[in-house]
């Protein structure tokens, strides 16, 4: 970062400026510019001061147990040789001014960058070959000791120097990992892009959602647009239907959410819902799980009304008639002209980031 941060930024993260030492137990890091910034926290690139090397620590928001899910993942993967197993390599965890810090080697660019700055243009098989390989070594290691990722996409996919090693990944954020046998208590993860089918229909969960997931990323490297629709878990298990046929009867007896996409009669089977059936049953849902939440006996586990706020049952209503409000706000807050060639790009990114929130909202929230 060149500069204080602005002020708009969030004021939960402390003001790590260029310059700004940060000290650890063992080492003392001088920053030198800010990554990025997300929901977890902030990434800065800094300088370790006794080696000169550059490190990428990971700021992140007081909440609580923050950063000890990710930290146990890393520690759990020090049994791995990080290299030849194409995994970030994680060198420590420290305390500053109340903010959980994790120490990692300094990687070049995600795939997701790489990808817009060539605007979204294929890659080569003979390319793609190379990151599946790498990729596949890294959920194999991860297997051997129990761990899945669980969030794998271009985002957390990092070129680690394309200028010397062209096409040397390694596979990073381990923030959404856990091992294999607590899989069974979770309901959501991975973002709807990459998502794995058992994920959604509600089947029990091992190693195979990474394998969905990196499946997905090849994909969409090699034809430049995702495979299964993004913005509809519905039209993601309708598109699967055409392209795979129907799921097999053992599968779908055994899902939890099945009943929300497919109906089972004694005369033809398993048939999947209407567009109009899945609506009133995923709308019910959406009301019982908020329902749910607001009449928690625990009150430190009620929900708040910041958080129904955000419950997609309430901001879907909102959005009903604020939609095409903000499509024509979003080129005007974004400097570009209505006119602008660039206007319609916007009217599709739109829906595409309400789709981002609401998963967002269900992987932190239900």
């Amino acid at each position: 970062m060149s500069g204080p941060e602005q002020s708009g930024m969030n004021e939960s993260l402390p003001r790590v400026e260029q310059h700004v030492l940060i000290h650890s137990k063992c080492d003392s890091y001088r920053v030198e510019k800010k990554l990025g910034e997300g929901s977890f926290g902030k990434v800065v690139r800094c300088r370790k001061l006794d080696t000169e090397e550059i490190r990428a620590i990971k700021i992140l928001k007081p909440k609580p147990n923050a950063g000890k899910a990710e930290i146990k993942a890393l520690k759990a993967m020090r049994k791995l040789d990080a290299d030849k197993n194409n995994l970030i390599k994680f060198y420590e965890g420290f305390n500053y001014k109340g903010h959980t810090c994790l120490v990692f080697e300094y990687l070049n660019e995600s795939l997701f960058d790489f990808f817009v700055h060539r605007k979204l243009f294929p890659l080569h098989v003979s390319e793609i070959r190379v990151i599946a390989q790498q990729l596949l070594v890294a959920l194999d290691a991860l297997k051997s000791i129990g761990l899945v990722h669980c969030d794998i996409k271009p985002d957390n996919i990092m070129l680690v120097n394309h200028e010397s090693q062209p096409f040397k990944v390694k596979l990073i954020d381990f923030g959404n990992a856990m091992k294999t046998s607590t899989l069974e208590m979770v309901k959501r993860i991975q973002a709807l892009g990459y998502r794995a089918p058992e994920v959604v229909l509600g089947l029990p969960l091992d190693e195979a959602v990474d394998t969905w997931s990196l499946g997905c990323v090849l994909a969409l490297v090699f034809i430049g647009r995702h495979m299964y629709p993004v913005l509809s878990e519905y039209e993601f298990i309708r598109v699967i239907t055409q392209l795979h046929g129907l799921p097999e009867d053992e599968v779908l007896r055994r899902g939890s959410n099945v009943d929300t996409f497919f109906t089972l009669t004694e005369d033809s089977g398993w048939t999947l819902n209407t567009k109009k059936e899945y609506k009133r049953l995923t709308g019910n849902a959406a009301f019982m799980s908020l329902l749910k939440r607001m009449l928690h006996v625990n009150p430190a586990k009620r929900i708040t009304p910041r958080q129904a706020l955000g419950h997609p049952i309430i901001s879907c209503i909102v959005l009903i008639f604020l939609c095409p409000f903000y499509v024509q706000l979003l080129p005007a807050l974004l400097n570009f002209p209505l006119n602008s060639v660039h206007a319609p790009s916007f009217s599709l990114f739109f829906p595409l980031l309400l789709a981002f929130s609401s998963t967002f909202y269900y992987e932190n929230n239900i």
